[in-house]
């Protein structure tokens, strides 16, 4: 009788070393695998860094002004090449949109109307 319960209390405590092995060499690969999943992580977000200094640089308008010097030959606007709102009207077969009477200009502020009239830009 002594002898089946000592053979029996050495076989559980030979399974129970053995689970606490392989729960040992789990944790072990998982520990191993979290780290490199932080280092992966690290490379990415330096990644990051870089792709947004990269477009911060190539978006920078200094750098586009030169470059649209270097390729294009444009200029501002003279006040000779704008038309006014009757003339712009007329052009384009519309000359009863602005009676003579009527002015072609806004009365009032003319700050707030061309504040109004602003197409809205959305920043991020």
């Amino acid at each position: 009788m002594i002898r089946i319960t000592t053979i029996f209390l050495c076989l559980l405590l030979a399974a129970a070393a053995a689970g606490r092995y392989r729960a040992e060499v789990s944790v072990r690969e998982t520990r191993m695998e979290l780290e490199k999943l932080e280092t992966s992580k690290l490379e990415e977000q330096q990644s990051i860094q870089m792709l947004r200094a990269e477009v911060a640089y190539l978006e920078s308008p200094e750098r586009l002004a030169k470059i649209a010097k270097a390729k294009t030959d444009l200029r501002p606007s003279e006040s000779d090449q704008m038309l006014s709102a009757q003339e712009f009207a007329a052009a384009f077969g519309e000359s009863e949109a602005f009676p003579d009477d009527e002015p072609a200009t806004p009365q009032g502020d003319v700050i707030l109307h061309a504040l109004a009239m602003a197409p809205i830009a959305v920043t991020q």
